[in-house]
Parts: structure tokens; sequence; C-alpha cells
């Protein structure tokens, strides 16, 4: 589901590249759209991608990751936070989250790490941002690579600085789900490093390049080169359309002014519940912007031997409200278990997963659907109590 339905200037824009683009591809909406996310975010350098997950692997790549390699990732989050650096052949160490944030450990991330540590993967999860602070100066005393997973963050920051410009890379998505969206699938990948950005648009698109030189005739050999960016990486082809482009552009006008709107709906809730000592939610990292992506709570009910799934059962069966649960820890999914990174040691996520549950969440709730919520969430609870 799209977090808030398209605007006509978003759908204008759309239209504006079907009529009047030179092409569909590698344009100057490409261009346009790269220089106002770096401006926005406060990057150095910003390249558009399909997708984040292809973001993070352009990120596994200039990791220079070789099998056998370890990469440091939060057992909670999504899957794709992963995916790219096991693809390369990297063996995925699972790090714990922080009782209070939800995020990585930097504790546990600075615990996990061995000689074998090639790189750390800082998920800013929910719109939750990570302590970079420490994670990155761990990192660096370390010798290991920061990336940073902005998928559900953009607009997130620590003491006014933009997530994802912390550490080496930063990886952003505009699936439909985001507070952004480019036509349903879209990413953005972000560094500082002039060689990184140098290579980045060779790696993207099937290693195409212009010939070195002066040509006799402009045809000859042929209209443009191929060739290799990395000696140890074959490119790829992770290229975004104009159309994407243009709607990315236009769409960032509005980035922060829906995330107030998803943060007043986060005051609302928390205000009405502030009475059920049961239902907990995340803390932030001093200086944090939470832009508040999910709505994850916490139930605790063990004083009166209860728990997540009585809750819901109560929740939906009884008041109406489907809550729903996410991101299964990384290491209980077969895919990670057959490729051998099913071993963990993540015992505050353990303890801690079991009773999480979301209530549903888009853009522009109403104050009466979540009133709903909220007192069928307080009528579950008290049921509960006996």
């Amino acid at each position: 589901m799209m977090q808030h339905p398209y605007t006509e200037a978003e759908i204008q824009a759309v239209v504006d590249v079907m009529r009047n683009a030179e092409g569909q591809t590698q344009g100057k909406y490409l261009e346009k759209f790269e220089k106002d996310f770096a401006a926005f975010v406060g990057a150095k350098y910003a390249f558009g991608v399909n997708n984040c997950t292809n973001a993070l692997k352009l990120a596994a790549i200039f990791c220079h990751i070789q099998p056998g390699d370890e990469v440091i990732v939060p057992a909670y989050t999504y899957c794709a936070s992963a995916i790219p650096f096991g693809d390369l052949g990297a063996h995925i160490v699972w790090a714990d989250i922080n009782k209070d944030t939800w995020t990585i450990d930097p504790d546990d991330f600075e615990r996990k790490i061995t000689p074998k540590t090639k790189a750390v993967v800082a998920v800013h999860l929910l719109g939750i941002p990570c302590d970079m602070k420490r994670i990155v100066a761990i990192a660096r005393r370390h010798g290991i690579k920061v990336v940073e997973d902005c998928a559900q963050a953009l607009d997130c920051r620590i003491d006014g600085q933009h997530v994802g410009t912390f550490g080496d890379f930063g990886c952003f998505s505009f699936h439909a789900a985001k507070t952004m969206t480019t036509l349903g699938e879209g990413g953005m990948f972000v560094c500082s490093d002039d060689q990184v950005a140098h290579n980045v648009p060779g790696i993207r698109h099937n290693g195409l390049c212009a010939f070195q030189g002066e040509r006799e005739r402009y045809w000859v050999p042929a209209m443009s080169n191929v060739d290799e960016f990395l000696e140890d990486r074959w490119p790829q082809n992770f290229c975004l359309g104009e159309a994407q482009c243009a709607l990315g552009s236009e769409q960032l006008k509005s980035v922060i002014a829906n995330n107030e709107i998803l943060i007043e709906q986060d005051r609302k809730i928390r205000e009405w519940l502030k009475d059920v000592p049961e239902i907990t939610f995340p803390g932030i990292v001093e200086g944090g912007r939470y832009v508040v992506h999910q709505y994850i709570m916490h139930y605790d009910g063990s004083k009166y031997g209860k728990n997540r799934n009585d809750l819901l059962d109560l929740l939906t069966q009884k008041y109406g409200v489907r809550a729903i649960v996410q991101y299964y820890p990384l290491y209980r999914y077969p895919l990670f278990q057959k490729k051998g990174c099913g071993a963990y040691d993540c015992p505050v996520l353990d303890a801690w997963w079991d009773n999480s549950f979301s209530f549903p969440w888009w853009c522009g709730i109403d104050d009466e659907s979540m009133r709903i919520m909220c007192e069928g969430l307080i009528h579950a609870v008290k049921d509960l109590r006996g």
C-alpha cells in the first residue's frame, strides 16, 4: 500500500517525461534527481538505482566483499539488508538490538568484530536512527566499512545531519510503501569518496562508457565502449528510468511535510496509550529525528501470563483491529539457515521480538481510525489483565 496518493503535480511530472523526454533512461531527469537528492540529504554524491537492494549491492561491491569475509548485520531488519552481502560470499554475523531503540546495539557490534569483519550494516529500521556516532567510531578503530541502510529513514536525522551521510555508503528506498515512491520501485546510493563516485556509473550500467581520446569518425569503432571499473567485479544493470526520476524530484518537495503528519500521528497514539504500561514504544538516540515509517509497539503481559498472540487474538476477533507482525528475526528464516547463517547470539531480540506487533500505518490516518485502534488495544489489554 502506498503511504499517500500521488498529487496532480507528481502525475504531471511523469506525463511530461512520456511526452517530452529524449530518452526514457540515463538522461537529464536522472541528473536532476540525483542533484536534488544529494542536496536534500547533504551528500557529496548521489546515484539513482532501481531499488534499495541494489543500492546495498553497490555498497557491498565497493566494500570489496570476498567469500569468507564477515559482515555484521542487525538480526532485526528486512531481509534485503543482508542478502546483497551474502550473495557476494560474505558470512553474515547477526548483531543484537539495543533494548531501548530497537536498532543495532553498538556494544554488541563491537563484541562481534573479528579479524574477518569487513563491514557493518547500520539499519535505521522503522525510521529510527541508529547511534551512528558510536558505530562509526567503533568501525574506524577497526578499519571496518560502514553501510547505512536508510530504506525506511528518508528525512531521519541526528543533530540535523541526515542518516546515510555518517558512514561510507548510504542506501535509500523509494518502494511503494515508503514515504516517497518512484512508481513502486527505486533507490539511491550516496557516498563521499571521489574514486567510488567515479566508478559507480559504469558499475551501475553494464560497464558502458565513452571511448577515450579523439576519434576520426564518431561511429568508429562503435557509439560507446564497455570496460571494467573494478578489477574484481563485473558490472551490473541497476538503472532507474527517467519518469521515475522526474517523479522523485517532485516527491522530494513533500517528504518533510508528510513525515510531520506521521510524527503527529505517533504523538496522538502515544497520548491515547500513555496510561497502558504494558505497551511500550521505541526510544530515540540523543538528537535523533524519528520519522515513524512503521508503527511497531511492544506488549508485556508477563505479569498476567499473557503474550502477543493472546493480545492480537482479542484485538482482531473482538475489537476489529487487524494488527500485524513485522520482520521475523533473520536467523529464524529458512534462507539464512540454509546459507549457513543460522547461528546467532541475540538475547535482547530473542526476548523482545515475540511480543512485538504493529498497527496499520499510513500517512494521513484520520483521528477516528486512530481512536478505534487505540481504544480497541486498551480494551484488549484490560481484558488480558483478567
